[in-house]
């Protein structure tokens, strides 16, 4: 590293720890809600960990999407299958800081480039340079951005002493700036997604600010930062009005911008992130490569955004709907023909074809299967969890699969077989009855998600039987799922989930039974649900905190850990 390199490190270092602290728990970064409540009725705020996808969209929707975001991000786990829920338990180990760090340095340096100088300082004067008051009105505008408030005089006066401090150590008033964007994107108001309250002038309470309530509305409609238009009512306060509040949500539900949020939301409902580590055997399933795995989970989010947002269809035509999209790729798995040869097009299942709705598509059956085989128990347990919330045992230890795993034995030619086979062990017989029926109904599919109607040269049989409910064939099963009152019932109780960021407590479970009501009233229509969850006001609801051990410390603490 060069001396000049070097100081820019430490002056970046030093400009990030005179600036911003940090919660720590256990050495580490973390999201959080901020102690527990007061007011066991009403949950306390809470810290969520910015995703990767709010991450890149909210740099492409303030400094335009050609700024290139390159670099890992912090894996976050799930929690009742919702990464959304992971993100307000996940921290930020020293080695996950020192990537967003990373990450905040190639943003900054692009931002002070030619290319983009003008428009991070418009005032810029090519022959005076920057002058104080063009510095302050072009960091306080990049501060109100992204650090989701506007920024005191007392916190705007230090960013920019810091500014011309940097700038006469590394000589140059780009880098000066450039310092600070990295500061502020490195910093834990950028990374988490907070709560931020004040005084509730109506009650005792406390109530989210003006700019924390247009934030979580929309990172929740949008799955990213508000527009010029939202921001402006935050400013003014007139987001705590209900009928303004209401124009926003009206309008930002009609929005094209509605669609990132959507796609936000399926894909964690759907666990399609599980694409990314998705592999098959290049044996077996030669069709299945890494052009075609991308495809397969674009193809359920455009699929959905179809159906639900553009045609705003009832929710249960995900299950039964003939229409799709299909890239030359998945027209090798799905063996139908596809004109373009790059890019999408519209397709259509013929009327006689068994195939219709999500769980016909390559989306859903080849990512609950394993990479050699298909999985009758994924595959259910999929149906069971992610589609209807319904709960399903783990596995107890030491089980022998032996028999499920021998797709070639002659004695077991089909996964029905093997699976009947396997249940005559008493610790596997329960679970199995319960999860493998609705797997079986779409043993149709082979591990890619092609279409059989035989496994080593015995047909398949897809009749089962679902909470009640008859069926014998494909189109029998999807209809089953789309009739099925948990359907409707699971894709609330996950948006409600989804939006909060955790399990709904007291009052709230009586609010996602109004949901409910309200969704089957308004015809299944999913931004109908998007628009009430919004416009209620549990979905704004915080707590007092009754303060823990939560400690802060600065950046050089973390540092000196790392």
């Amino acid at each position: 590293m060069t001396k000049s390199k070097e100081g820019h490190r430490m002056t970046r270092k030093t400009l990030i720890g005179a600036l911003v602290c940090f919660p720590v728990i256990g050495g580490a970064i973390a999201a959080c809600g901020v102690g527990s409540s007061t007011d066991m009725e009403t949950p306390p705020p809470q810290m969520k960990l910015i995703s990767e996808s709010q991450y890149r969209n909210t740099i492409a929707d303030i400094f335009g999407d050609d700024i290139k975001v390159v670099g890992r991000f912090e894996e976050v786990p799930e929690v009742d299958n919702l990464s959304a829920l992971g993100a307000t338990h996940v921290s930020i180990s020293s080695r996950g800081y020192e990537r967003y760090f990373g990450l905040a340095t190639t943003i900054a340096e692009q931002l002070v480039s030619d290319d983009h100088w003008e428009k991070v300082v418009p005032c810029d004067d090519e022959e005076a340079g920057v002058s104080e008051v063009c510095l302050r009105e072009s960091i306080s505008s990049i501060g109100e951005r992204l650090l989701r408030r506007p920024m005191s005089t007392e916190e705007l006066d230090l960013w920019v002493a810091e500014i011309r401090k940097s700038t006469e150590a590394l000589g140059g008033e780009r880098e000066g700036v450039a310092l600070a964007i990295e500061g502020m994107l490195a910093s834990p108001s950028f990374l988490f997604l907070t709560d931020d309250t004040e005084p509730d002038p109506d009650g005792d309470g406390i109530r989210l600010t003006a700019f924390a309530k247009a934030h979580r509305l929309s990172f929740f409609l949008w799955n990213s930062v508000p527009d010029e238009e939202l921001l402006e009512v935050a400013r003014t306060g007139e987001i705590h009005s209900p009928r303004v509040l209401k124009a926003e949500v009206s309008r930002m539900v009609q929005s094209d911008r509605i669609q990132a949020g959507a796609q936000a939301f399926f894909e964690d409902f759907l666990n399609l992130d599980r694409f990314d580590t998705l592999e098959k055997d290049k044996v077996i399933y030669p069709a299945f490569n890494k052009r075609a795995a991308v495809d397969a989970k674009e193809q359920v989010l455009r699929f959905l955004d179809h159906q639900l947002i553009e045609k705003e269809e009832a929710y249960p035509t995900i299950f039964t709907s003939k229409d799709t999209f299909m890239t030359r790729p998945l027209g090798m798995i799905y063996r139908v023909p596809v004109k373009k040869a790059e890019g999408w097009e519209p397709y259509r299942f013929a009327d006689d074809d068994p195939r219709a709705g999500l769980l016909s598509q390559v989306g859903f059956t080849a990512l609950h299967s394993h990479p050699g085989r298909s999985s009758a128990t994924l595959r259910g347990i999929a149906i069971r969890e992610l589609l209807l919330c319904q709960s399903v045992e783990p596995a107890p230890a030491a089980v022998n699969f032996t028999v499920v795993q021998d797709t070639h034995n002659p004695n077991f030619r089909t996964a029905r077989e093997r699976l009947t086979q396997h249940r005559t062990d008493p610790a596997c017989s329960s679970c199995h009855e319960f999860i493998d029926p609705a797997g079986l109904a779409l043993e149709n599919f082979d591990g890619m998600g092609a279409f059989r109607k035989t496994e080593n040269g015995a047909r398949i049989d897809t009749s089962g039987e679902l909470d009640g409910y008859l069926f014998s064939t494909l189109p029998d099963v999807e209809q089953t799922i789309a009739n099925h009152p948990g359907a409707p019932a699971c894709l609330v109780e996950k948006a409600q989930k989804f939006a909060l960021g955790r399990e709904p407590e007291g009052e709230e479970l009586a609010w996602r039974s109004r949901l409910e009501k309200t969704f089957e009233r308004k015809g299944q229509k999913f931004p109908e649900l998007l628009k009430d969850i919004a416009l209620s006001e549990e979905f704004y609801s915080v707590g007092e905190p009754a303060r823990t051990g939560i400690q802060a410390a600065s950046v050089d603490e973390i540092g000196g850990k790392s």
